[in-house]
């Protein structure tokens, strides 16, 4: 059986995460993030607990187009800035980013919840970067 989990194992080889289409397999977060066939394309809250949260990627390639999640809390280590100890969550402040899964703006509010989108920003922030250095390897 072949776990997609990150994490996880399989045949005793630890593996960050599995394509459920393809079965491509990431070794390791830092390949997945430098992977250039990888779309992130969403953050699914968890108001409860945050490193529950979800992170949707979709593997772009030829002979797959799958939408995979992720756990947060294997990418909530990539921030080291501030946190927040209350939620705004709906409050007059919040701009309700958190809502539209799709929506990845940063947050400015001092809100609980807002770290998580500063996560989103270095996810965004590596894509941009794997697909500008692409780019540039295209004739």
């Amino acid at each position: 059986m072949t776990s997609r989990e990150p994490g996880s194992t399989s045949n005793h080889l630890k593996v960050f995460k599995v394509c459920p289409m393809c079965a491509f397999t990431w070794e390791d977060r830092a390949a997945f993030l430098a992977d250039r066939t990888l779309y992130y394309n969403g953050y699914q809250a968890d108001f409860e607990e945050e490193e529950k949260g979800l992170f949707y990627f979709t593997h772009r390639t030829a002979a797959c187009g799958s939408t995979m999640t992720i756990e947060a809390k294997h990418f909530l280590s990539l921030y080291s800035g501030a946190h927040y100890e209350h939620t705004r969550r709906l409050s007059e402040k919040c701009p309700r980013y958190c809502l539209e899964s799709s929506e990845l703006r940063r947050c400015p509010t001092d809100c609980r919840h807002a770290f998580v989108r500063e996560v989103s920003q270095i996810l965004l922030d590596r894509h941009s970067a794997a697909t500008a250095e692409f780019d540039k390897e295209r004739p």
